[in-house]
């Protein structure tokens, strides 16, 4: 198994863990893509930092790189709410101990469940305990469930606890729900299943410079071809500091086959080629 690990704190860079034989700590884990983090997520994190601090454990959420779907169905992925980089400021943010990306491959995705339990989680990452959500299948084919969870962890000595769906407004909140929302455009709601506005961190990158030369200058975001976001003109906030407004689409400032995020920012005339820019 590939995979690298973070110390988080809270306002402090990340600090990468060398690691082979894994932490060192007993952990409380909770395993999950976690695609944007949303109120569902942190309601799960927050009873994981209480079961922890009841423990006397670590925090350590799990998760994986790159999305399972773009290595077992690129039929069926069609976006992400957030990158890897944005995941480690958002976790950063909530107070977890260590984050761990596990680098999802067609190798790991034949580790048997029980092997997973075993090697991974209980030998490898220290877990004493164990949170699970309602819909959480593991291991080769989704083989696993939480009733084997159980078992194993009787056998090898974490605990295993099952929590309920977090729901608002009568709905189950899911990263599917809120790709539906933003592909539908529907940001007011998709602000109150996050939990926060939407935003993404990009780099920006060359563009042809047409949007000058028509006194419209943009900032053209990298790898934004596959946004959940709705194609259309937005008003934005660059960086927590300026405003501004973005077009998400097939470049309307020139000819493009790919979708891109371009944003003219409004009182702003430096060069940001190169700089990953964050648009809310």
């Amino acid at each position: 198994m590939e995979a690298f690990f973070l110390k988080l704190f809270e306002g402090r860079c990340p600090i990468k863990i060398e690691t082979r034989e894994g932490l060192s700590d007993p952990t409380a884990v909770v395993v999950g893509n976690f695609d944007g983090l949303h109120r569902g997520h942190t309601h799960l994190l927050n009873i994981l930092g209480k079961r922890a601090r009841e423990r006397s454990l670590k925090t350590l959420v799990v998760t994986f790189c790159p999305h399972p779907l773009k290595v077992l169905a690129k039929n069926l992925f069609m976006c992400e709410l957030s990158s890897a980089e944005e995941k480690i400021e958002l976790f950063a943010e909530l107070g977890i101990d260590y984050l761990c990306f596990i680098k999802f491959d067609k190798n790991f995705s034949r580790i048997r469940a029980k092997e997973f339990l075993k090697e991974v989680l209980w030998k490898r990452l220290r877990c004493k305990y164990l949170l699970v959500g309602y819909d959480w299948r593991f291991g080769y084919r989704r083989e696993g469930e939480v009733e084997l969870a159980r078992e194993m962890g009787r056998k090898l000595g974490f605990e295993v606890e099952l929590a309920k769906a977090y729901r608002k407004n009568g709905h189950i909140v899911s990263s599917t729900l809120l790709r539906r929302l933003l592909s539908e455009g529907r940001l007011k709601e998709v602000k109150e299943f996050l939990g926060r506005t939407y935003w993404i961190k990009r780099k920006v990158v060359r563009g042809e410079g047409r949007g000058r030369k028509i006194g419209f200058p943009t900032a053209n975001l990298g790898e934004t071809e596959n946004l959940c976001l709705r194609e259309g003109v937005y008003a934005v906030r660059v960086d927590d500091t300026y405003i501004g407004v973005a077009n998400y689409g097939y470049r309307p400032t020139f000819d493009g086959k790919k979708k891109v995020l371009e944003v003219h920012i409004i009182g702003f005339s430096g060069n940001l080629k190169g700089k990953k820019i964050k648009v809310e």
